[in-house]
């Protein structure tokens, strides 16, 4: 299934693809064997945040997880894994997709998901922005 999505700066829209729920459920058992991860649905898929930084998570029939500058380049060079764009031309830079001759296998998913636990691991906690009551502008 397609949708349609675009930024609020009235660009084009573009099509994008449901979040896959097979592999929602493949990356969520993959993280079952870390403490302190929570999940969450954006977008209508599942996203990984330690400390409230978004770690990993499914746009359309991708994993994508966030990772150190050599640890991209390493799964760049090893698995050919490609800069995320969840839009044409708005390149994510620390996220990567992750290729299927990653993800297919669990080992390597869970090495991968540990890297990236690590790389987030390592940066200070978000401080939660106070929520605004309803209706208020």
């Amino acid at each position: 299934m397609t949708c349609r999505a675009g930024d609020q700066r009235g660009e084009r829209l573009t099509d994008w693809e449901k979040p896959s729920s097979e592999l929602g459920e493949l990356l969520s058992s993959a993280a079952d064997s870390f403490a302190l991860v929570e999940r969450r649905k954006m977008f209508g898929g599942l996203t990984l945040f330690l400390n409230g930084h978004m770690f990993a998570g499914i746009h359309g029939a991708k994993i994508v997880l966030r990772l150190s500058a050599e640890d991209r380049a390493d799964i760049q060079a090893h698995s050919g894994a490609l800069p995320f764009e969840p839009l044409p031309g708005r390149v994510m830079k620390e996220y990567v997709v992750v290729p299927e001759s990653v993800w297919s296998h669990p080992d390597a998913l869970e090495q991968w998901l540990s890297r990236s636990i690590g790389f987030v691991g390592a940066l200070s906690p978000k401080v939660p922005r106070p929520r605004r009551p309803r209706g208020s502008a």
